[in-house]
């Protein structure tokens, strides 16, 4: 999942859940409020019964007004006010003709003023911690006044219970907003502390990569399983160390190349040299004392000199094709007519020097190759010296073939001398190499030969390689061009 997606879920999750946790906790704590608060809130109705009180008031004030007669015959709603918890005391123009209420009753209705209790009105009244429900009447011009009462000390006044509900209301939004506090505290935490996790443990495992490199290790493998942005950074700095490992692999071996080159150089020039000064103080000192061994030593001296100054022509030549300084001139050459002319010339040249070459060329005529001919030249021209130098019979063979394959024109030269070893051959390109690790016999040359080769052909596009065929085969092959 992408980082971005990631904290949007994260920050969506954060609104969520402790919205829904809030809402399912209050509810729950209300409910525990409510059963706790609901036994010391009592509602007037619950305890003291008002409607039938007001009811059986009713019915004996009716039996009145029909029969005054019937005002003594108070017994039944006596009782059933009695059950109800109240009091009874009934009055006419003021003086008492029942009354049960007890001093606790007399007490609370002391508090009252005395015109609730003397007034014709009916009247419901609950204050302080007396219940009083009063019914009046008047019949045959006598105010007749009957009054249910019932003092309870554990009935909470108005006030009290506005207190109380101030109260609840209160400790129940104070624990909601601790309980929500918490909730939110909590999951920000969890949901933090993963999404921090996704993002530390790739910059960590960076953070060791980068370490590793300064350490100069590059042989570790950067392995991020993760789909987000980070992955993309891993893979890619990963390949960074693959390319960092590989450049200083070609570095090295750069440096090595350098310091054999070096060697070579060093070796291929000490021994000319060492026979020119060889000969020259063999001059000096009179050892040649005839014209005929004075003439050889010249000749020698002049061979020498020459191979010297072949040897640092091709190194010049090495060195601009090293640096990728040497002006290649491309051109489109037909293929057909560029190799049948150059093998038309040299066939007699080799032919001079031991080498009987044969020539088949499979490619139609209209294929043209972009090519500095003068350079492919040299290329052809070094592997056939090459044959010439080691072949093992007077008469040495090479079979030349070219074939058109998958848009590259493929040419095979292929000699009867000794082959070369296996594990060698993926080495014939390097320069100053020999198979001869002695470079005893530096008669065969500098060396340079196949590294040159390998140069122009890279340059043209294509590609040198070598194998083993019943004897050396150096297979080039060069781009077809395509757009002519």
């Amino acid at each position: 999942m992408m980082i971005k997606k990631r904290l949007a879920m994260s920050n969506l999750f954060m609104l969520i859940v402790p919205a829904i946790l809030i809402v399912v906790i209050a509810v729950g704590v209300l409910e525990g409020f409510t059963e706790i608060y609901g036994k010391k809130i009592k509602v007037f109705e619950e305890d003291s019964g008002i409607s039938f009180i007001q009811k059986t008031l009713f019915m004996y004030n009716k039996e009145i007004r029909n029969n005054y007669d019937k005002i003594n015959d108070y017994n039944k709603t006596k009782e059933d006010l009695k059950n109800a918890g109240y009091d009874f005391i009934i009055t006419s123009d003021g003086d008492t003709i029942f009354s049960n209420i007890t001093d606790a009753d007399k007490n609370a209705m002391s508090k009252l003023e005395r015109d609730v209790l003397t007034s014709s009105d009916s009247i419901v009244l609950e204050v302080n911690s007396i219940s009083l429900v009063k019914n009046s009447l008047t019949k045959d011009g006598k105010n007749i006044n009957m009054l249910a009462v019932k003092s309870n000390n554990n009935l909470m006044s108005r006030q009290q219970m506005k207190a109380e509900a101030r109260t609840f209301l209160l400790s129940y939004m104070g624990v909601v907003f601790i309980v929500a506090l918490l909730i939110i505290m909590l999951t920000n935490g969890i949901l933090s502390s993963r999404v921090s996790k996704s993002l530390i443990k790739p910059l960590e495992l960076l953070s060791y990569g980068a370490g590793q490199i300064e350490e100069g290790n590059l042989d570790f493998k950067l392995s991020y399983k993760g789909t987000d942005e980070f992955a993309k950074v891993c893979r890619d700095f990963d390949k960074m160390r693959v390319r960092l490992k590989e450049s200083i692999d070609m570095q090295l071996k750069y440096e090595q190349n350098r310091k054999e080159l070096v060697a070579g150089i060093s070796h291929d020039l000490r021994t000319p040299l060492t026979t020119i000064k060889g000969y020259s103080k063999g001059l000096k000192d009179g050892i040649a004392n005839t014209d005929e061994k004075r003439e050889r030593y010249y000749e020698i001296i002049y061979s020498k000199t020459c191979d010297m100054d072949n040897l640092v022509d091709k190194l010049f030549f090495f060195s601009k094709l090293d640096t990728g300084k040497f002006p290649f001139n491309f051109e489109n050459i037909n293929c057909n007519e560029f190799f049948l002319d150059f093998f038309s010339n040299v066939i007699p040249e080799f032919r001079g020097k031991g080498i009987d070459l044969t020539y088949k060329n499979n490619c139609k005529d209209n294929i043209f190759i972009r090519m500095d001919f003068e350079e492919i030249r040299r290329v052809l021209t070094n592997i056939l010296e090459n044959s010439v130098k080691y072949k093992v019979q007077e008469y040495g063979k090479v079979d030349i073939t070219i074939e058109e394959m998958e848009g590259s024109v493929v040419l095979k030269i292929k000699d009867d001398g000794p082959g070369v070893l296996e594990e060698n051959l993926s080495k014939l390109f390097a320069s100053f190499y020999r198979e001869d690790q002695s470079r005893a016999n530096s008669s065969e040359g500098s060396g340079l030969g196949l590294s040159i080769c390998e140069y122009i052909i890279k340059a043209h596009n294509g590609t040198i390689t070598a194998e083993n065929d019943n004897g050396l085969a150096i297979i080039i092959t060069l781009p077809i061009n395509k757009k002519i």
